[in-house]
């Protein structure tokens, strides 16, 4: 049996992008010893925000969900305490975090979306032929300083 305090944890790196519009900036990298949980291997696309690893040739190791990084909107608090608060469409602008896993192999990173699916693919289902699945977006690529 094997005591779980002495695997070695996989490398990390926690990134910091900034956003404004269209534009996304990659701001820092700082290797991190931690674990990180929701990390997707697999080919599968779900709909919304990721942060992939990529190897030299650009095939993805790991994606990482990040929810909520692009912000289009903004809570608005009223100055009459009874009045409800309200949310209202502002341009895309702010900055967010995320942790990727970063094996040896990994290159590079990549800010994907991920659409829905199209209107052919059932719902709760697996999604139809290929031009119905999720497809996903590179949004910016950056390489890692190694």
């Amino acid at each position: 049996m094997t005591n779980p305090q002495q695997n070695p944890r996989a490398p990390a790196i926690r990134l910091i992008f900034e956003y404004e519009g269209d534009s996304v900036r990659l701001v820092s990298q700082q290797p991190v010893d931690m674990a990180i949980r929701g990390v997707d291997t697999g080919v599968e696309s779900r709909p919304g925000d990721f942060v992939e690893t990529r190897d030299d040739g650009g095939q993805r190791l790991a994606r990482v969900p990040a929810p909520g990084a692009f912000r289009e909107s903004a809570e608005v608090f009223p100055e009459n305490h009874a009045e409800p608060i309200t949310r209202v469409d502002v341009e895309a602008r702010g900055a967010f975090t995320v942790v990727v896993p970063a094996p040896a192999e990994a290159a590079e990173v990549a800010v994907v979306r991920v659409a829905p699916p199209g209107p052919g693919a059932p719902p709760g289902g697996p999604p139809g032929p290929p031009s119905e699945a999720a497809q996903g977006v590179d949004v910016a690529t950056f390489r890692l300083d190694r």
